[in-house]
């Protein structure tokens, strides 16, 4: 045998034994299982609250609360995971709208359904575990006498159709405000009469406004009224993952639980107890990651499948396994901060509408919403992280003299002192986009959604419904599987493609610069004139879109990208048969007077222009008359 043969042959079996020499092991999560790892890995020892990002409102600090120390429901000391005292049948991580609803979800699951998947007995136990105490009930005073410290966050078609499917709709009713349309300003328009109204007549449903912690306020006494029995709400606790159940087909997910020490006096952040109490043990057949920006379940499994593919060999790592989940952090290039800041307007104004304006050189945007039907707004300042205005401590005449300059339609509405305050305070970011996938299972028995799964800016009402709806379509897939491994699995079937579509579409509604500015007005122009020509042929615009039942955001991607290419085939047509049109006037008109095309073309031209003029005169004294 030759030598290259040889060679060929040794190179041959000396990639195959690379690739076969190291298989790949079970996957083992890196998460806590003593108090040195809680230690070790929160050096910085906050736990933050993240405002979910699927609100416009966000609040600069929460109401003040009486602290629990313990969990609502006393635990057992023991820290044997195996006892059953310390074993669930789901625990939910995270303690807002979308965990909330999820228990409430599970806690109305038919027992034949629930026990496909949950090895205790009837009833079933759900916990429910949040790193922050609660926010007071809904009937708080608080939420009308102290709107700035609320974020608000609109209810739409997506979010009141889960609500309603659970039957918490009515209670979410009534703590809300309807909002029936917006009047807006536009740059140097100030007067009171300059506003426009547009009402949402389009809206498949009346959008109803509430505060955030209000909303939460109102499941967790649905909770607390009709699901004593089934759920435990446990709050000042921090949950980190230690395996995802995948030891074997009847594994548990295991997780460590550490008591989260407030600090300060507004119960914004806590830290993890650094004392002589080691993490308690629990297990659960069924884990849910609703923490939101956090994404304390959603980081574990980023790093467990890290740690999976660094086990495998270098060769076999970069040819055949590609990550199998992460979280994609796009660098947020159209910053925007803010500040809130109440606002009562006076009894002519209509407590219904959603107030809007901006200044000129687009250096700020104002958002007003109701926080109650008495004319209590609360208003976001939205400004550029460079602006002097943006800073702690700024100059309060500075911000009046703005108010006074570019919205004096407002400025007169709010007093010296809360002008003060707004100006000493610093501004909050707002959050980036992200997104998880391409799956959202872990295992066969973990499974996130909501704002740890989808992350957008709170312009356009996606997020706080959009992890609502997630809710609904996890029911959907627990009931039509055989078991919770295939549930899992068609809850990623249905939804992340769907979530990467969401904050790829927002995304790119929210551009920076001009270029920017010409890729979100451009197209809501083409998609309004085309869909007036040819409805049947071209969608509406993306905001239409968006309030379409049951058109996922996927599908909107693809309808749009497919009205863009008939637009570009349509425009280019007409310009072709334009110009030829107009080559051959030239020419025929040439022909009859005997100029030249290039005379004819000069004649043309300069009458357009003499048209355009005179029209625009014509308009200017028609407008001063």
């Amino acid at each position: 045998m030759n030598l290259p043969i040889l060679l060929l042959l040794a190179t041959h079996f000396t990639i195959a034994a690379a690739l076969t020499a190291h298989p790949p092991r079970r996957t083992i999560s890196n998460a806590p299982t003593s108090k040195n790892y809680i230690t070790r890995h929160n050096k910085i020892g906050a736990c933050v609250r993240i405002p979910s990002p699927s609100h416009l409102f966000v609040s600069a600090s929460p109401p003040q609360t009486n602290i629990p120390t313990t969990t609502e429901r006393n635990h057992p000391s023991s820290h044997d995971d195996s006892s059953p005292s310390n074993h669930y049948s789901a625990v939910i991580v995270g303690g807002g709208p979308a965990g909330l609803l999820t228990a409430i979800m599970l806690a109305q699951l038919p027992s034949t359904t629930f026990h496909r998947f949950s090895s205790t007995h009837p009833p079933p136990r759900i916990a429910i575990y949040d790193r922050l105490p609660p926010p007071p009930p809904p009937s708080n005073l608080s939420y009308s006498t102290d709107v700035s410290k609320y974020y608000l966050l609109g209810l739409g078609h997506r979010g009141q159709r889960a609500l309603r499917r659970f039957d918490v709709w009515d209670a979410v009713a009534e703590a809300s405000v309807p909002v029936v349309g917006r009047k807006d300003w536009s740059p140097g328009k100030t007067a009171e009469e300059d506003g426009v109204v547009r009402l949402s007549s389009e809206k498949l449903v009346e959008t109803r406004v509430l505060a955030r912690d209000k909303l939460v306020g109102v499941l967790r006494g649905v909770i607390e009224t009709r699901y004593a029995d089934v759920i435990e709400l446990n709050y000042g606790y921090q949950v980190d993952p230690i395996t995802f159940g995948q030891e074997g087909e009847d594994a548990p997910v295991k997780l460590a639980v550490s008591q989260c020490i407030p600090v300060g006096d507004d119960n914004e952040e806590c830290r993890i107890d650094q004392g002589n109490v080691a993490p308690k043990i629990i297990s659960a057949d069924f884990l849910v990651g609703a923490d939101g920006a956090a994404r304390t379940i959603a980081n574990a499994m980023e790093r467990n499948d890290e740690q999976r593919r660094q086990k495998l060999h270098p060769i076999r790592r970069a040819l055949f396994n590609k990550p199998s989940f992460r979280v994609k952090r796009f660098v947020d290039d159209n910053q925007r901060v803010y500040k809130s800041i109440p606002i009562s307007f006076p009894k002519h104004w209509p407590s219904n509408l959603n107030y809007s304006a901006r200044s000129t050189n687009n250096r700020a945007a104002l958002e007003a919403l109701p926080s109650d039907a008495n004319g209590n707004y609360c208003a976001l300042l939205l400004l550029r992280p460079d602006d002097e205005l943006a800073r702690a401590e700024c100059d309060p005449k500075l911000l009046r003299e703005f108010f006074d300059a570019e919205y004096p339609q407002f400025s007169p509405l709010i007093g010296d002192d809360v002008m003060s305050d707004v100006a000493k305070k610093g501004a909050s970011a707002l959050p980036g986009f992200r997104f998880a996938g391409p799956r959202l299972h872990e295992g066969g028995r973990t499974v996130i959604l909501g704002d740890a799964v989808h992350t957008v800016k709170p312009y356009y009402g996606l997020g706080a419904n959009t992890a609502l709806e997630d809710v609904s379509i996890l029911s959907d897939a627990l009931n039509s599987t055989p078991d919770l491994p295939s549930a899992v699995q068609q809850f990623t079937k249905q939804r992340a493609t769907d979530s990467r579509a969401l904050v790829t579409l927002s995304r790119g509604m929210d551009r920076p610069g001009k270029i920017g500015t010409m890729r979100f007005v451009l197209p809501l122009i083409l998609d309004s004139m085309f869909h007036k020509l040819a409805p049947r042929i071209f969608d509406p615009s993306m905001f239409g879109m968006f309030q379409m039942e049951g058109v996922g955001f996927r599908e909107i991607q693809l309808r749009k990208r497919r009205d863009r290419l008939l637009q570009a085939l349509v425009i280019g047509t007409g310009i072709s048969l334009f110009g030829k049109g107009v080559k051959y006037s030239v020419r025929s008109l040439a022909k009859a007077t005997g100029l030249s095309d290039v005379a004819i073309s000069c004649c043309m031209l300069c009458s357009a222009v003499l048209v355009g003029v005179v029209r625009n005169m014509a308009a200017k004294r028609s407008s001063a008359a």
